[in-house]
């Protein structure tokens, strides 16, 4: 398997990637209201906590590739110490971007198709989620958002 190391440009892209399911998932999880961690959109649909462990276990995959390292799948969390690891892992995962990687031939791409649009396909499901809860998520342009590569917690998010 032959590995490459991608350039800039590349990186430059993954990495807003990886700032743009910061900001959007920051704006269902951040103030979200009590009991969302409980919240499903069906009966036997996966709750928001469930979902945020989903999102964090697909993005392990990603970390695992970046760092030529095995996947770890994560069990659940108390709600805040879910959200709290997932952001630890876009962070771990934008630190080895920075750090420059290789990757075999074309993964770059399926990271892109697989876990991170997994990963915007179910900020949705969070978005519709918090609209269900009575606390739905203003609307947003992210054309225009202020998402910045390497901004990628909770907290130090604005709309």
């Amino acid at each position: 398997m032959t590995k490459t190391r991608l350039s800039p440009d590349t990186i430059r892209i993954l990495r807003h990637l990886v700032a743009t399911i910061a900001f959007r998932s920051s704006r269902s999880l951040r103030d979200a209201p009590d009991g969302f961690a409980e919240i499903r959109l069906t009966e036997t649909g996966m709750t928001a906590g469930e979902l945020v462990l989903h999102m964090t276990n697909v993005l392990a995959f990603a970390f695992a590739t970046v760092t030529g390292t095995d996947r770890i799948r994560h069990e659940a969390l108390p709600w805040q110490q879910e959200i709290d690891r997932f952001y630890s892992l876009l962070s771990n995962l934008d630190a080895r971007l920075v750090a420059g990687i290789e990757l075999e031939n074309g993964m770059d791409l399926r990271l892109m198709q697989g876990p991170f649009a997994d990963a915007l396909t179910h900020i949705g499901q969070l978005h519709a989620m918090r609209r269900k809860a009575g606390a739905p998520v203003a609307s947003t342009n992210y054309v225009r958002a202020d998402i910045q590569i390497g901004r990628v917690t909770l907290d130090h998010l604005t709309d």
